[in-house]
């Protein structure tokens, strides 16, 4: 396997990327294999289908997940469980579980049960609440920022849905997505505002009410940062 333009220093192209990822998968990083793909996940699973060789468990682990970050729900469950049905592994059952989330099969919580079984000390099985329960944590979590800001947020909206819009997702957008903030930063005027916060991509990597709490906070003080135009490394709270 060429890997030549990686180590030339040039511009790899998304096949030079897709053989990259497809080796990182079949040496048990999958996830990893994304981070180097990047982008264009639809194109990168037509790339990988064109590539010469047998699907094998690597193979189909990283059609999963390219799949899913492309925004193909239905596609990715399928090459989960050929992948799994192959070879399981922890961190594909609870990519399965997150897609039969979205898919809103209750099979979800038996993926996650598996991956939770295999690697305890990875992952767990989510902690899922009610609308109510998780909007009041996120009233409790903007509550904790300090009120210089909250001040000039009257206009900003919290918002809880349960998951990113999948056209958003099939341009891009990651479906493990937490929070977005929509509209201007307080330099700016006359845009709506609005801080969205995704309670099943919440309740997915959390195991308790406390680490859902903590989540929250952290996507809130996340959120808030860009309503000022800030980075993370620059939030004063």
């Amino acid at each position: 396997m060429l890997l030549s333009r990686w180590f030339r220093g040039g511009v790899p192209t998304l096949r030079d990327r897709v053989v990259k990822g497809l080796q990182q998968a079949r040496d048990g990083d999958a996830d990893g294999a994304i981070a180097t793909i990047a982008e264009r996940f639809s194109d990168a699973l037509m790339e990988l289908r064109g590539l010469p060789g047998a699907a094998d468990a690597g193979w189909l682990r990283l059609a999963a997940r390219l799949a899913y970050r492309a925004g193909d729900m239905r596609a990715a469950a399928d090459f989960a469980q050929q992948a799994l049905a192959s070879d399981e592994d922890a961190p594909t059952w609870n990519l399965l579980g997150r897609i039969l989330v979205w898919l809103n099969d209750d099979d979800a919580v038996t993926a996650f049960r598996h991956a939770a079984a295999m690697r305890p000390q990875i992952y767990g099985v989510p902690h899922r609440v009610s609308r109510d329960r998780f909007a009041r944590l996120a009233e409790q979590a903007l509550a904790g920022i300090p009120e210089t800001f909250q001040t000039q947020m009257s206009n900003t909206m919290i918002v809880v849905d349960d998951l990113p819009d999948l056209d958003a997702v099939r341009e891009g957008e990651d479906p493990d997505l937490l929070g977005l903030y929509e509209g201007a930063t307080v330099l700016e005027h006359g845009l709506p505002e609005r801080i969205i916060l995704y309670q099943r991509n919440h309740e997915n990597v959390v195991s308790d009410d406390r680490e859902l709490a903590e989540e929250v906070r952290e996507t809130m003080r996340h959120e808030v940062g860009h309503h000022f135009g800030m980075a993370e490394d620059e939030l004063p709270y």
